[in-house]
């Protein structure tokens, strides 16, 4: 029996920084012990990390692909050109100096004359039609002044433009070449879109995988999980560790995807080059950057995270402790 000055049991209050630091510890050696267990079963990993990084690697793909071809499409002149073809009777040195009058015009990148004679050269040579021209009294072919805007001039400047173009009086018409631009804006939304539907179907074949893999982990741990919870563990204890182990699968298969996005691009750079350099330009694929790195690599940590939270909050629900 304790003497009556012995002391006994006594409360004591912990503090928001000893819990926070319990937590932090807890954490930190579930999500370590969680690593520790993926590695020590190498062969199931790294074809669950496979399929994650396969299905990451494909929209992803497909997205610097867009992204080039919308970079290199800004290289042209985005506005397209526009063809000022003159009337009949206008004269050579008038044209010039129509074509210096159009130069000082503001939006305008470039100008280039095309005599008539030179057109009918050029029909000549291209069309074969040359005996047949011959018979001709005079030359049908107008002279044509050929305008490039500036580069990403918008279109109602450009529209503008060519408005004022037509009311000069030694101009006969006016034709804006921009349905091929429009064409091909109209081919990069659609195949945005198609982007943005393969990859939200890859990213519900990560949530399957991921999933699947947790349920199995869930349920070779079964007998494991109902001793803890017999001994009052709560859910969010027992979901701890299979949520870690999601997140280290998105982890992994996110770092394969930007290892096989890497290696694709220098497999693809030097072919991509030599096609640009065969048009006479020059043209580099361009690498992924942080920012983008860094969204593949949360997304995918994000998707294991949640394939891991459904399977496991849908398994818990039907495990009870006998």
């Amino acid at each position: 029996m304790a003497s009556k000055g012995s002391p006994g049991a006594s409360a004591r209050t912990i503090g928001i920084q000893d819990r926070l630091r319990a937590w932090g510890q807890q954490h930190q050696l579930v999500a370590v012990e969680t690593l520790m267990r993926l590695l020590s079963r190498p062969f199931g990993s790294i074809m669950t990390w496979l399929v994650i990084a396969i299905a990451l690697t494909l929209p992803g793909a497909m997205w610097m692909t867009l992204d080039n071809l919308s970079q290199l499409s800004n290289r042209f002149q985005a506005s397209g050109s526009m063809s000022v073809y003159l009337k009949p009777a206008v004269q050579d040195t008038q044209a010039q100096q129509l074509l210096s009058c159009i130069e000082s015009m503001d939006g305008v990148a470039d100008v280039r004359f095309i005599s008539a004679d030179d057109a009918l050269a050029e029909f000549r040579a291209s069309s074969g039609l040359g005996e047949a021209l011959d018979l001709l009294p005079e030359n049908p072919l107008p002279g044509v002044i050929v305008v490039e805007p500036e580069l990403a001039l918008p279109q109602q400047d450009v529209i503008a433009l060519a408005d004022s173009l037509r009311s000069e009086p030694r101009v006969d018409s006016v034709e804006l070449d921009t349905a091929w631009l429009d064409r091909l804006h109209a081919l990069l939304a659609l195949s945005e879109r198609i982007v943005w539907v393969m990859g939200a179907l890859l990213a519900l074949g990560i949530l399957l995988v991921v999933g699947n893999t947790i349920r199995l982990a869930v349920e070779s741990r079964r007998r494991e999980i109902e001793v803890v919870m017999l001994i009052g563990a709560t859910h969010a204890f027992v979901r701890r560790p299979f949520l870690y182990s999601g997140a280290w699968y998105g982890a992994g298969g996110g770092l394969l995807a930007l290892g096989l996005l890497a290696l694709g691009n220098h497999w693809l750079s030097l072919p991509v080059a030599a096609l640009a350099a065969s048009y006479g330009a020059s043209f580099t694929l361009p690498q992924l950057d942080v920012t983008g790195s860094t969204i593949l690599l949360s997304c995918s940590i994000l998707l294991g995270w949640l394939g891991a939270w459904l399977a496991v909050t849908r398994h818990l629900s039907s495990i009870r402790p006998r």
